[in-house]
């Protein structure tokens, strides 16, 4: 009789109705038959009223049983099909998931309106079709990165929610996140029956990456899209996109810092690389850059068809600290990629304590001659490295000053121990402390290191020591004349040894002699960078993570004891610079976050009061919540949530008390890429999808979906007329008793 129920676990309520029936089976047991001498009178009487007595009786007794069951049967809401022989009695109600694409690239514009515009348009016109007051239903889901159900009653109120949109999200569609939110939906609408009468709708432009991915990477749909199927489901999909399968765009897609940022006062080049989404060459395309707000000359640039160009704009930094990179383009139809905010971050000048092991008055046999050299040349000598910029800033001392505490560590960003034959238990727990918190340790060894010394103060078996290396014997070449140790392997991806991953570098790092090293045993957890050619491919050069700062050692001298590379420039300079320099960078500060991320700024001073001010100075929302300190007088600032960093564009969070931090919030470049499904390829992906000609005006508001036709409404009346007519008919009966 019905194809199913919306709430079958309802059906339960139907036992109800037997309680009527067994009042009444009660009450005659109470009864217990008792002769007397006027009994037949009686008798004689009933015989002429029996039978009118019992009907009156199961009459009443029928009428309260249908009011209970009838009412149960209401509530479980049963529904049959089209060709069901109840039809012509039911009413249709229709339950709706309409899901709107709320991505960055229905922004783009046509003539007046946007995309974006047409969907809600589509949207509310699709909801007014929907009527509440007949029961139906309506799921309004606003997809990007993140679906979000916005409305899942009252059609009335998804549309008022619809028109309150005021513009797309600066994401992305996530399209596999959103239709699992709809099987989702079906799951529950199917309620264990197997079919789901879902109505589905995907307002959407169309974009090809959302549907088959990047660079050919598949979107994972087929799971979810084979669940709904299975249900009876169809996903269809609108297309308001606009016109052409390749509508033209241009679109900002990187803006990088070419080459390492050595320190302030040293001019680098930044490059605005520029996409050009569309099929058509664009000439003269102008593009700015903006360095801390100031707005640099425009450069013209020309993008073929389909392919990139860039602009390369000299920069000086003149400070150390975060800066905040735009570039922008000149409007077109889709504004949200045209700008594209970057924060760099120009480190200060690293301050290297240089603890001189073997000091002597020659340099080539000072233990730090040359290292000195290196961090501290004097313009334009003959290492090539002077001029205005200052990276690092060394000290020598002697391991009596660090013996005597006249030396501060916490003044310095890395600790060089070069050739140091010991140091106390005192030394040992300030240098770990040092680098527990935040700063870096390299040891370079040589002839006057103790290994027996080295192993007990700073070596632990259980890893929890400042070395990552057990320290053992010196390995010499039997003769310096005739043989020598090479770095044979080495990490060319790090970032200290990353300069000479160049093929006409590399022999700089990988042919240089090395005659004695220290061999080792690496602990767990260490990382060997760089290995000898000797039979045991022993490490040359090993780093650790010593709570949150480093330890490096270098298992060789870094004077011409034990090596010839300070004998060559073109080697010492790149190893040592970016070795110090890898050594003291902690991770990266500058906050590149795409929309909806969370922060966590760090501080460089304890903040009482902290604004969020929102891009180009728009809204400012004060924070809640306690800083946290971390090390080195450095507090975190409470967390700003995701919900803040919604929109792309440059974030300041000012505090009293402390410098001013940055964060650029950036879409994804590929969003720009407006290149657009065929409706054949939809069609082809899976047989789930259809896909409504709504553009062309096919008035097909439900795409064929199959209605649930519902009779709760009139079995309700049942129960309503079963029970008036139960409390009349037993009033009468009463009535006419009492008079008899």
């Amino acid at each position: 009789m019905f194809d199913g129920f919306t709430n079958p676990g309802l059906l339960a309520g139907l036992a109800l109705a037997g309680i009527p029936l067994l009042i009444h089976l009660f009450n005659r047991q109470r009864h217990k038959p008792v002769r007397w001498a006027a009994m037949r009178f009686v008798l004689a009487a009933q015989k002429t009223t029996r039978r009118r007595v019992q009907f009156e009786n199961w009459l009443l007794l029928l009428l309260r049983v249908a009011a209970v069951a009838l009412l149960a049967l209401a509530i479980s809401r049963p529904f049959v099909g089209a060709d069901g022989a109840l039809s012509a009695l039911t009413e249709t109600r229709r339950d709706v998931v309409l899901v709107i694409d709320a991505s960055a690239s229905t922004g783009y514009r046509e003539d007046v309106d946007t995309v974006f515009d047409r969907i809600q348009d589509r949207a509310a016109e699709l909801l007014r079709e929907s009527d509440g007051a007949r029961g139906d239903r309506a799921r309004l889901v606003v997809a990007a990165d993140t679906p979000r159900l916005l409305s899942w009653t009252d059609p009335a109120k998804a549309a008022a929610i619809v028109e309150s949109l005021e513009r797309p999200e600066d994401a992305g569609l996530d399209l596999a996140a959103a239709l699992a939110e709809v099987l989702r939906f079906a799951e529950e609408d199917a309620a264990g029956t197997g079919r789901s009468e879902l109505e589905v709708r995907l307002l959407t432009d169309l974009q090809r990456r959302n549907f088959v991915g990047d660079e050919g990477r598949p979107v994972q749909l087929d799971e979810t899209l084979d669940a709904l199927d299975e249900l009876g489901v169809a996903v269809v999909v609108e297309d308001l996109g606009p016109a052409g399968l390749t509508p033209p765009n241009l679109s900002v897609t990187a803006v990088d810092v070419l080459g390492p940022l050595v320190g302030a006062g040293t001019p680098v080049e930044v490059r605005v690389r520029v996409a050009n989404r569309g099929a058509e060459n664009a000439r003269g395309v102008r593009v700015a850059l903006e360095v801390d707000g100031e707005r640099r000359p425009t450069q013209i640039v020309d993008v073929p068809g389909r392919g990139a160009g860039e602009a390369v704009f000299p920069v000086l930094f003149r400070t150390p600290g975060d800066h905040a990179l735009r570039a922008r383009l000149e409007g077109d139809r889709l504004a949200v990629d045209d700008a594209r905010a970057t924060i760099v971050s120009v480190p200060p000048p690293t301050r290297v304590l240089v603890v001189n092991g073997a000091p002597s008055a020659e340099i080539d046999k000072d233990a730090v001659g040359y290292l000195m050299a290196v961090l501290e040349p004097v313009a334009d000598d003959e290492f090539g490295v002077g001029g205005p910029a200052a990276p690092f800033q060394p000290r020598e001392v002697t391991p009596n000053d660090l013996e005597n505490e006249t030396v501060e560590l916490d003044d310095h960003d890395v600790v060089w121990l070069a050739d140091v034959g010991s140091l106390s238990d005192r030394v040992v727990a300030r240098l770990e402390e040092h680098t527990a918190a935040g700063g870096a340790l390299i040891v370079s060894l040589g002839p006057r290191a103790q290994p027996t010394a080295y192993e007990r103060a700073l070596h632990r078996a259980d890893g929890t020591g400042l070395l990552p290396v057990a320290i053992g014997p010196v390995v010499s070449v039997a003769s310096r004349r005739e043989s020598y140790y090479r770095a044979a392997d080495f990490d060319a991806l790090h970032p200290a040894l990353r300069f000479f991953d160049d093929e006409r570098w590399r022999p700089l790092f990988s042919e240089m002699p090395i005659y004695d090293f220290v061999s080792t045993r690496v602990d767990e957890g260490a990382r060997v960078l760089a290995r000898l050619d000797d039979i045991d491919q022993s490490p040359l050069l090993v780093e650790k993570a010593y709570d949150r700062g480093k330890v490096f050692v270098w298992t060789t001298t870094i004077s011409p004891a034990w090596t010839l590379l300070p004998a060559s420039p073109r080697s010492l300079v790149p190893l040592v610079h970016e070795l110090v320099r890898n050594a003291a960078s902690e991770e990266d500060t500058a906050w590149n976050l795409a929309p909806g991320d969370a922060w966590t700024p760090e501080l460089d001073a304890f903040p009482r009061r902290s604004e969020l001010v929102g891009p180009d100075g728009q809204g400012r929302v004060l924070l809640e919540g306690e800083p946290v300190e971390v090390a080195n007088g450095r507090w975190t600032a409470p967390t700003v949530a995701g919900d803040r960093l919604s929109r792309a564009g440059l974030y300041e969070l000012e505090s009293e008390g402390a410098s001013k931090v940055l964060a650029a919030v950036r879409i994804d470049a590929a969003e720009g890429d407006l290149a657009r499904l065929a409706p054949e390829e939809l069609t082809g992906l899976h047989r789930a999808f259809e896909l409504a000609g709504a553009r062309e005006g096919d008035g097909d508001a439900d795409g064929g979906a199959p209605r649930k036709g519902e009779l709760w409404r009139g079995i309700a009346l049942a129960a309503l007329i079963a029970l008036v007519g139960e409390s009349l008919w037993g009033a009468w009966i009463g009535h006419r008793r009492r008079t008899a």
